[in-house]
């Protein structure tokens, strides 16, 4: 089988990292051709994550632009077919399948929506010229499939692999000790990503004077005004560690947490660090959200809680002193974390490719 992913991105961001996990997998399934912009820097860091030695990697599509660029990258993505003849085309962005309008006998399209968002009247228009879609969200799978006959649920997938079987220690190059309670923050720092709740939280634990820390691990243009005034502002110093941006030691520094506290998906949509948590047995306390539901279980792994400091607070507490309920919680934590290895969701994905290529046939 012939696969062709088409993603017109160059960038290492939330949605291109399950996307480049996808066709890795594949790689050892099927012949794979990753079509994807060209990018801006000599090295870049997605194209450092394709296994290249086993994926036809093609680049050239335009990331943004109107009608000229998409014309652009419709010629583009027909010579590549007409090159590559595929039996699969797989589609992660509006945009790029808005290139090849209709169906076609020759190959399946698949077009995989990395959002929990139900879509716009165009988006399903659009969306209908696909052979199949997937969706990671139960509840918008069933919304969908009312009018969209074509809608799959399939899980949004983790390379578990990438997480090493022993972890460091490394709580003391942020000041930590052991007998701190660490509730740990994976996020880009936006404005949307409700950071106003971390420090009313934050507060709240200085005023307790209890063990308990946030540790921060995140970058972005808004870090200044939302985490270090706020900080110095109203003396959270001692509460609050701001750890960075973390790269070669991701999985030591998320071993740190305690817990994690989790407010708003990012760019991906599928709450990947969030589930990467859950996989290293970390229980969660997230805000109230549809998706959030359906993967962090109220009282069994972890605690939905409303935008309120408050609740927030006492559902910190409740697992900072009891022990025995955050093992419990640490168990089923993980258990529901290891529900997305890539490995089997991945064989989930090639059993829709060959089930649509056979209706083709």
């Amino acid at each position: 089988m012939k696969i062709l992913y088409i993603y017109s991105d160059w960038k290492w961001t939330g949605p291109s990292q399950p996307i480049v996990e996808l066709c890795n997998f594949m790689s050892g399934k099927a012949e794979i051709f990753l079509l994807m912009s060209t990018p801006k820097y000599p090295e870049s860091r997605f194209v450092a994550h394709v296994r290249t030695d086993r994926i036809h990697l093609m680049q050239g599509l335009q990331k943004r632009g109107g009608i000229g660029s998409l014309m652009k990258n419709r010629r583009l993505i027909k010579r590549i077919i007409r090159q590559v003849k595929p039996d699969v085309i797989h589609f992660f962005r509006e945009r790029d399948m808005i290139t090849l309008p209709g169906n076609s006998e020759n190959f399946t399209k698949v077009f995989s929506h990395l959002k929990d968002a139900y879509p716009g009247k165009l988006k399903r228009a659009l969306w209908k010229t696909a052979n199949v879609i997937t969706v990671f969200q139960k509840k918008l799978h069933d919304e969908l499939f009312r009018e969209l006959r074509n809608v799959v649920y399939i899980k949004p997938w983790l390379d578990l692999q990438q997480i090493p079987a022993k972890r460091k220690n490394i709580r003391s190059a942020f000041g930590l000790s052991a007998e701190d309670f660490v509730v740990g923050l994976v996020m880009r720092v936006q404005p949307h990503r409700r950071f106003d709740l971390v420090i009313e939280t934050a507060k709240l634990i200085k005023k307790s004077q209890e063990r308990i820390k946030f540790l921060l691990f995140g970058k972005g243009p808004h870090v200044q005004r939302l985490v270090t005034e706020p900080m110095k502002r109203y003396g959270l110093a001692d509460v609050i560690v701001p750890g960075g941006y973390r790269k070669d030691d991701y999985w030591d520094a998320v071993n740190s947490f305690d817990i994690m506290f989790y407010t708003v998906a990012g760019s991906d949509g599928t709450a990947r660090a969030l589930r990467q948590c859950q996989a290293m047995g970390k229980p969660v306390i997230c805000l109230h959200d549809d998706f959030m539901q359906e993967i962090v279980q109220e009282g069994v792994n972890g605690f939905i809680v409303h935008d309120n400091p408050e609740e927030i607070m006492k559902r910190i507490l409740a697992l900072y002193s009891d022990r025995n309920m955050l093992l419990d919680f640490s168990k089923r934590s993980e258990s529901q974390g290891r529900a997305y290895d890539l490995n089997k969701i991945g064989l989930e994905m090639y059993a829709l490719y060959e089930s649509q290529v056979r209706e083709k046939i």
